[in-house]
């Protein structure tokens, strides 16, 4: 899941965002009904980290590679013989607003899913009308060599029944309550090997090579797109060979954090055992409420970033300003509470459609 969190700190792909949107086909197409789930870091034409973040000047670029890498995805579908296609956004970018795919340059042939509430893709896109799942534009698994190499977000390496888990590895074991395989993959050549490992009968989709988590080598477009295009036409067309994961009795999770402390913020949500200075474990009887504590736990991680505000504020050409607020606030909210700024109120907001990850 990819991830607003996910901040970090060099090729970029010339090109549009691939096939234009297709003349809608009648909506009730024969064939198996598929969900794709799309991250950003995984995508063709991205090569840095600050290319999938909301507000950065490239971003606008990579929803175009964005929309361009799905279309390919659906354009395979559709020739493999699918059905229904419906698209979810699993990529936290930090666009609240809209998704990062341009909806109105995605192939007519899919629809998006929005729902009334906010809702995490992982638990809620997939039920029990699908057949088939589809990820595109994934990552590694935290700890690994990939681009932007982690686990829904900056802090936790996530272990599961002591198997390491991808971001595509949550969706595989979400999936499995209603026997949905994941059948086909796009991202990068470390999560190649990952995906195999771990499913190895799934179409894997090759669109750049890792040079480390800060950077990627990439593929031209065309051949990314095309790469993803044949995994899924593949994928549909051998959808009979696919089998969901096994729903297992228990789940024990073990989640390793990036220092002591993130670790003993963690801890204090209840529940969970300290094997060590950073890892916690503990036992649900399924996934999805082991999944949801673990969410839980690494909120409380991330309030170890706070510390680089300072920093962050230091390097700032505005820091003798902001250090002068700061510090009239800290006396204001100490002598004279009743004159506290107050933070505008916010207008009255529309019934708003809910994306997915944001």
């Amino acid at each position: 899941m990819s991830i607003v969190a996910f901040s970090l700190v060099s090729l970029v792909l010339v090109g549009g965002p691939g096939p234009a949107p297709r003349v809608p086909e009648p909506a009730h197409r024969a064939g198996p009904k598929v969900l794709v789930y799309y991250d950003m870091e995984g995508i063709s034409g991205v090569s840095r980290p600050l290319e999938v973040l909301f507000g950065q000047p490239e971003y606008p670029h990579s929803r175009e590679l964005l929309t361009g890498d799905v279309n390919a995805a659906i354009e395979g579908l559709v020739a493999g013989g699918a059905g229904e296609i419906v698209v979810t956004d699993a990529h936290g970018s930090g666009n609240s607003e809209e998704p990062d795919i341009l909806l109105d340059r995605m192939d007519k042939r899919a629809t998006f899913l929005f729902k009334d509430h906010p809702f995490d893709p992982y638990v809620e896109a997939p039920d029990s009308s699908y057949q088939a799942i589809v990820c595109i534009g994934m990552h590694a698994r935290a700890a690994t060599p990939g681009f932007m190499a982690h686990t829904v977000t900056v802090e936790p390496a996530y272990r599961v029944n002591g198997v390491w888990l991808t971001e595509t590895s949550i969706v595989a074991r979400s999936a499995a309550r209603y026997g949905i395989p994941v059948i086909m993959v796009s991202g990068d050549d470390v999560l190649r090997a990952q995906i195999a490992e771990e499913f190895p009968k799934v179409e894997y989709a090759v669109v750049k090579a890792a040079d480390g988590r800060a950077h990627a080598n990439l593929l031209p477009e065309a051949t990314a797109r095309a790469n993803i295009r044949r995994a899924a036409e593949t994928a549909v067309r051998k959808l009979a060979s696919f089998t969901p994961l096994a729903v297992a009795t228990s789940y024990r999770f073990e989640m390793s954090y990036l220092n002591k402390l993130e670790a003993d913020l963690a801890s204090s949500v209840p529940g969970s055992e300290r094997v060590d200075s950073v890892t916690l474990v503990y036992t649900t009887p399924d996934f999805i409420s082991g999944y949801e504590k673990s969410t839980a736990m690494t909120s409380m991680a991330g309030l170890d970033r706070l510390r680089l505000w300072p920093r962050a504020v230091a390097t700032s050409p505005a820091a003798k300003a902001i250090r002068a607020e700061y510090l009239s606030m800290v006396i204001t909210n100490w002598l004279e509470p009743e004159k506290m700024p107050k933070p505008p109120a916010a207008p009255a907001a529309a019934k708003k459609k809910f994306h997915g990850d944001s």
